[in-house]
């Protein structure tokens, strides 16, 4: 009984470090090699909830720090996804900034 539990435990752990090696073998996603060939770093996010005039139920501000841009969202109830509100680009809104100083 001992005997078959073992050689049942091995070939389980063997099973699993299979998963284990093909998953760190595998190639990474078609999108982070675009991302790099466009010269477009790896976002770094942050997101803070806010409230605007006249939206209900507010929005979500994601702010991608890496690349400088911030987008606002909000949850559309009625086609149950997100719908966005805003867009801006945080480093040439410092460049215009600079400018007129």
């Amino acid at each position: 009984m001992k005997n078959k539990s073992f050689i049942s435990l091995v070939a389980l752990n063997l099973v699993l470090l299979g998963i284990l090696a093909y998953g760190s073998l595998a190639p990474t996603a078609n999108a982070q090699q675009q991302q790099a060939a466009a010269g477009r770093a790896g976002g770094r996010y942050g997101m803070v909830s806010g409230v605007v005039q006249n939206v209900y139920p507010g929005v979500v501000y994601i702010v991608d720090e890496a690349n400088q841009e911030v987008v606002a969202v909000m949850w559309n109830e009625t086609i149950r996804q997100f719908s966005g509100v805003g867009y801006r680009d945080l480093k040439s809104d410092a460049a215009t900034f600079q400018q007129n100083r």
